[in-house]
């Protein structure tokens, strides 16, 4: 019964209170529009600055210098999907052109004076290799009866070696 009356007085006194309140905020409202109204809005210059904005738009006036930092504004991931297609760097002719990736073991030869390889580059021309070849992204590091290691050049700052093993198998037939 108790609570029935405390509930009955919140809402008697919250029907009193809520136009007093309403009335205030409305007296605030039509105060700041009043204001608002009074003050003028300088709009002389906004056809200056749309100007500006538009002569920077058509001309190259805006230069980014990048004083040895990436650009920000390009993806981390340009590049990772070719990545034979360097801008501005000619590959050597031959086997120092040839990347891990485009050769192929064709065969491999162990002789008194140590172990060689077979392979056919990409130009269709087979090349014989030996551990310390060089490569285009890389160098022959081992070669095992059945395959060939090789230490390719990574460019993942990210990694505790600035190499990554490649082991490419002897080809079937």
């Amino acid at each position: 019964m108790r609570a029935r009356k405390i509930l009955i007085w919140c809402i008697a006194l919250a029907w009193l209170v809520f136009p007093a309140v309403s009335g205030l905020a409305q007296d605030l409202v039509e105060e700041a529009n009043q204001l608002a109204a009074e003050e003028e809005v300088d709009v002389s210059r906004i056809d200056e600055i749309l100007r500006g904005d538009q002569q920077v738009q058509q001309d190259d006036f805006f230069s980014y210098d990048p004083s040895g930092r990436r650009d920000p504004f390009r993806s981390l991931l340009d590049g990772l999907d070719a990545p034979d297609e360097e801008a501005g760097k000619v590959r050597p002719p031959g086997l120092p052109g040839m990347m891990i990736e485009e050769i192929r073991v064709e065969g491999i030869l162990e002789t008194p004076g140590g172990i060689l390889a077979f392979v056919l580059g990409r130009d269709n021309l087979s090349y014989i290799i030996r551990p310390g070849s060089k490569l285009y992204n890389g160098e022959v590091h081992e070669i095992l009866s059945d395959r060939v290691i090789f230490r390719q050049q990574a460019s993942d700052p990210k990694q505790m070696r600035p190499y990554e093993e490649v082991v490419r198998v002897l080809a079937d037939g």
